[in-house]
């Protein structure tokens, strides 16, 4: 039995508005049940909630577990043409709703793109798809994503980080 690592976190706010963030690690058995995961994170929060006068404002739990094998490495001219700014954002219907939902690919592959628009007859964008709109994937709403409405390729700017990534010394 393997365990995997994941944190607690939960957001406090003060009497003055000002939040921040407070962090308990933990490494579980890869057998430990979801519903049991919330139980220790509710005990987690009632202690926490007894030592601080703020305002326990939201919580979430974050599993880290390793990559699988077999992902890119950060090697090779696809990789070092690669940027982030350059993004696929998919829309999706979602049960219950009129609204779409965007999912963005960061640094989608120039493969995945003819004639600046995104390729949606592409192998890999239609699995993708796929897999998105099979009924376990969800809006923040927890609203099953049913069907690829649309597709747009944008340009998101990452300021800051830009500016590390460019500076020359």
């Amino acid at each position: 039995m393997a365990n995997i690592p994941l944190h607690f976190s939960a957001t406090i706010r003060d009497g003055l508005g000002t939040e921040a963030t407070t962090q308990a690690y933990l490494n579980v058995p890869d057998s430990t049940a979801l519903s049991a995961l919330v139980g220790d994170l509710g005990t987690w929060l009632t202690d926490l909630d007894a030592v601080t006068d703020g305002l326990i404002r939201g919580t979430r739990i974050e599993i880290t577990p390793a990559l699988p094998g077999g992902l890119k490495t950060s090697t090779g001219a696809t990789f070092q043409a690669s940027r982030v700014e350059q993004t696929a954002v998919l829309n999706f219907s979602a049960t219950g709703t009129a609204r779409k939902e965007g999912f963005s690919i960061p640094a989608v592959s120039n493969s995945a793109i003819v004639a600046g628009k995104v390729d949606l007859t592409n192998t890999a964008i239609q699995a993708l798809i796929t897999l998105l709109s099979g009924g376990l994937y969800t809006n923040p709403y927890n609203q099953a994503l049913i069907a690829l409405l649309d597709a747009i390729l944008s340009f998101r700017k990452k300021r800051k980080q830009l500016q590390r990534s460019s500076f020359e010394v």
